[in-house]
């Protein structure tokens, strides 16, 4: 086990925004847990990780992030102090059960957050057709860029004469190791 204890753990609100609704937290741990950034990245999709400063984020759904160091874990857009705890074991559980499985996991020292929009755009069909509910491809590359939707969310690229566009994008986002945050 690599992290048995989270030595302290703050909620508290942003300083700078104290009117919102969610809340932010930080956690404090004892042992260096950066030896298992680069396996986390690969089991959880993390959306940066730099493998020089040994920080490791990761984005979920609803606009939470959790943002790994090797002696902190810091927390956002938490709805209550209950989700504060529970994302917390959350993160302990997936370090300690990744950490005992590292040796069978291949690590991933790139990040989705290095993927360009412009070299996603020009692997769609270029057709602003809205099937996909955004306006415009752009709009649709930057929603994909960021996890928010899947290329399966794009009808035309579907289609056999879009085939070519639809390997050359898949094995971009596959080299960045990109997934949907819902994946």
């Amino acid at each position: 086990m690599l992290l048995d204890q989270l030595d302290a753990f703050d909620i508290f609100r942003p300083k700078m925004d104290f009117i919102k609704d969610r809340l932010h937290a930080i956690a404090t741990v004892g042992p260096d847990i950066s030896p298992v950034f680069p396996y986390l990245n690969a089991e959880l999709g993390g959306w940066d990780y730099d493998p020089g400063n040994h920080v490791l984020m990761l984005k979920l759904t609803d606009g939470k992030w959790i943002t790994l160091h090797p002696h902190e874990i810091a927390m956002r857009g938490l709805k209550d102090i209950a989700e504060a705890h529970a994302l917390a074991a959350w993160i302990q559980g997936q370090i300690n059960e990744v950490y005992e499985r590292r040796e069978s996991i291949t690590p991933r020292y790139l990040s989705q957050a290095r993927l360009k929009v412009m070299a996603i755009l020009k692997n769609l069909p270029l057709t602003n057709c809205r099937a996909c509910s955004y306006a415009t491809c752009m709009a649709y590359a930057v929603a994909l860029r960021e996890g928010e939707i899947s290329p399966r969310d794009c009808p035309p690229l579907g289609e056999e004469k879009f085939a070519e566009k639809r390997q050359k994008l898949m094995a971009y986002l596959e080299s960045y190791g990109w997934r949907a945050l819902d994946e």
